[in-house]
């Protein structure tokens, strides 16, 4: 564990030196990280594309929610490692590690989140490997869209470690496997297509909802949940 500790710090730090000297190069940076159409907008309008595609109707709907349940799957997991495992600091807040904050990054960005795994990282590499299955060419650019733009940024900014967002990613592939060979899916399938077909302008509805809330990695509803535990816990107290 030690030694990839060590190789942990010795990669960020290599990616850092580059942090620092350019305020374009980091205003850049801090731009793909934190505005989620620049991230998710094309993975979002993916799904949306193969929910509605003429050829293999059928086939592209089953994708979809698949990748939905995929990405949920990472995320809950990814968020019980962090409830479970000793906290780890990101980058930005271990006081022993020479890091250089870019250009314009807070060091009390996500102090109070652990930093392993990467959420974002599990979230967009659960749509990439079911891409995949889609098509092997477009679903492995997407592996490269969220090794680049979804989680190294997050890396140069003292976010995560290297360990994190491969840990993330790891956690996503392997819930969209856990998805499309190993989960009772057929079932799902058959209660969505019966509820878009029987309840269509409220499925759609729930759809873009529960998309959108994607895109942002369920930001909204972690604050929502935060506050009632807390608001739980002031009133049991």
């Amino acid at each position: 564990m030690e030694s990839l500790h060590r190789l942990d710090q010795t990669l960020l730090l290599w990616l850092n030196q580059f942090a620092g000297h350019s305020a374009a190069l980091d205003m850049a940076v801090r731009g793909i990280a934190n505005i989620y159409p620049v991230k998710l907008g094309l993975f979002s309008a993916a799904l949306w594309w193969l929910w509605f595609r003429r050829e293999d109707t059928q086939g592209g709907r089953r994708l979809v929610v698949d990748a939905i349940a995929a990405v949920v799957l990472a995320v809950a997991a990814s968020i019980l490692i962090q409830a479970v495992m000793p906290a780890r600091p990101r980058p930005l807040h271990d006081a022993g590690l020479p890091f250089v904050p870019p250009i314009g990054q807070s060091r009390e960005a996500l102090k109070n989140w652990s930093s392993f795994p990467s959420d974002n990282a599990a979230l967009g590499f659960a749509l990439a490997a079911t891409f995949v299955r889609a098509s092997r060419p477009w679903g492995l650019l997407a592996c490269l869209w969220a090794a680049l733009v979804i989680s190294l940024p997050r890396v140069y900014l003292g976010l995560h470690y290297p360990g994190d967002v491969t840990g993330g990613a790891l956690l996503g592939i392997l819930s969209a496997v856990a998805v499309a060979r190993l989960l009772p899916m057929d079932g799902v399938h058959r209660l969505v297509a019966w509820t878009e077909e029987r309840w269509r302008p409220w499925f759609y509805s729930g759809a873009f909802l529960a998309i959108y809330e994607m895109m942002v990695l369920f930001e909204d509803v972690r604050r929502a949940a935060g506050g009632a535990s807390k608001l739980l816990h002031a009133l049991a107290g």
